[in-house]
């Protein structure tokens, strides 16, 4: 099947490479090799590539910006898709004329001339970094991303794990996406058609190539003011500059993950070469070559210590993937 796989990719133009540590491609730095890593440059080519693995039910697995993923020590037995940052996956704009965007079919809000003076409707590539994105809008005096400042990762990643700070998740301004199924079809998904929960979507068996979002016109120093705010507040608060996947556990109602490991005096606890930070209990950091075994046994440990001490489930938001 390898054969096959090499030669579909090879007529194709695909960009692709063989036994690609995956730990090269996460922001936590673990990973086995994955058989094939094809990093894809257009929705054509998107839509031909699931095509063939729907028919040859070959596994595969959608990377993002490798946040929140963690990849098993023996790698991954099939193909890890990635959408390339060129032009076609990366793009950002401002739509001049989002009448064809508005109406009164998609969304609750329908278009205005009062409404066109106050809200602007944006079109994002999913392949976009989030933190490109909070730039150009706040330089451009739309609000709406802002909060997402100092949060790695993409667009199309975002939208799948709704992500967001406390009161504020990224599908609050989100419009509509254009996505490909897994069967290689393209398809236009409306928000009031897609399941929003804290931190997680049902967005699982497709793969998001753009959004529309609506953005409020606001004065850029304000916008400005709360992007240096979220940025001082997670440089306070989280460990910047290492090796992490973000924030493991989910936040139960009404309580903090970070804040009950904390209370169990378990910060800069380790497992090998996993180790839980000293500044945010709810990151795990590697300190070096970290392994998912390890990682794995901490994110038990932690669990069942937990549960022991407040008869709480802690969820993990960290994506497993062997």
């Amino acid at each position: 099947m390898s054969t096959d796989i090499e030669k579909f990719l090879s007529s194709g133009k695909y960009k692709y490479k063989i036994n690609e540590p995956l730990s090269k491609h996460t922001t936590l730095g673990i990973g086995g090799n994955a058989d094939f890593f094809v990093e894809v440059e257009t929705e054509e080519k998107l839509c031909d590539l699931l095509k063939f693995i729907n028919k040859n039910k070959i596994k595969f697995f959608i990377l993002g910006g490798g946040t929140n993923t963690l990849f098993s020590d023996d790698g991954f037995k099939g193909i890890i898709i990635k959408l390339l940052q060129s032009n076609n996956f990366n793009k950002i704009g401002i739509l001049d004329d989002w009448k064809i965007v508005i109406n009164n079919k998609d969304t609750e809000l329908p278009y205005s001339e009062e409404l066109a003076m106050t809200i602007e409707i944006i079109s994002v590539a999913a392949a976009a970094s989030l933190q490109a994105v909070v730039k150009q809008t706040a330089e451009q005096g739309l609000s709406g991303f802002e909060y997402l400042a100092g949060i790695p990762g993409t667009v199309g990643g975002a939208i799948f794990g709704n992500a967001g700070v406390k009161e504020w998740s990224i599908s609050d301004n989100l419009i509509k996406i254009e996505i490909v199924d897994f069967d290689g079809n393209k398809k236009i998904l409306e928000k009031k058609n897609i399941n929003f929960e804290y931190r997680k979507s049902n967005l699982s068996n497709c793969i998001i190539t753009r959004a529309f979002f609506r953005l409020k016109k606001t004065d850029k120093n304000d916008i400005l003011n709360v992007v240096l705010h979220e940025l001082e507040k997670r440089k306070l608060s989280q460990p910047i500059g290492v090796k992490s996947a973000g924030c493991v556990f989910k936040n139960p109602q009404n309580d903090s993950a970070g804040r009950l490991i904390d209370s169990l005096s378990l910060k800069n606890y380790n497992i090998g070469e996993i180790e839980i930070s000293a500044k945010h209990a709810n990151f795990f950091v590697n300190k070096s070559n970290g392994t998912a075994k390890d990682m794995l046994e901490l994110i038990s440990f932690v669990k069942k210590k937990v549960f022991e001490k407040y008869n709480i489930r802690l969820e993990t938001e960290i994506r497993m993937v062997k």
